[in-house]
């Protein structure tokens, strides 16, 4: 349920078309190519970076979420308390009916988690962080980091 709006939908969580980029991804890692080439068309390197952003922010937020409930409410499951917040973060409405035992401080928890999850970690960044307009004119050099 993390995974499953379409890219123009108005569904929660993560969209399809961005898993997809991070699949295409790991598996050119493992083939060492350093392009990202589908259906002969080769994909813009900022994507791929925004794909990975939004799939580790999302996880972020969803674990701190976890952290947080279990926090506040010790006597939930740890699988039931991942379920909602899954659930929250893809904006699907499914719960495993913890939702009305859990604590006041919880449930804020749940609620930013759902608005996260439908506006997205990315776009309430940017929001805040103030946008590069154009170009400039230099470039840093480059170097390979091992990894």
């Amino acid at each position: 349920m993390w995974v499953g709006a379409s890219p123009a939908s108005t569904g929660g969580g993560i969209k399809t078309s961005t898993f997809a980029i991070g699949i295409v991804n790991f598996i050119n890692i493992a083939r060492g190519k350093s392009k990202i080439e589908i259906f002969n068309r080769e994909l813009n390197p900022i994507n791929v970076q925004k794909a990975f952003a939004t799939m580790t922010l999302s996880f972020l937020v969803i674990g701190m979420g976890i952290f947080l409930i279990t926090k506040f409410d010790g006597h939930l499951r740890l699988t039931d308390v991942a379920f909602e917040a899954f659930s929250a973060y893809s904006t699907v409405g499914l719960s495993l009916n913890v939702t009305p035992l859990l604590s006041d401080q919880s449930k804020i928890v749940i609620i930013v988690i759902m608005f996260i999850g439908r506006v997205s970690m990315i776009t309430i960044l940017m929001a805040f962080f103030k946008r590069e307009t154009g170009r400039s004119g230099y470039a840093y050099p480059s170097d390979d980091i091992l990894i």
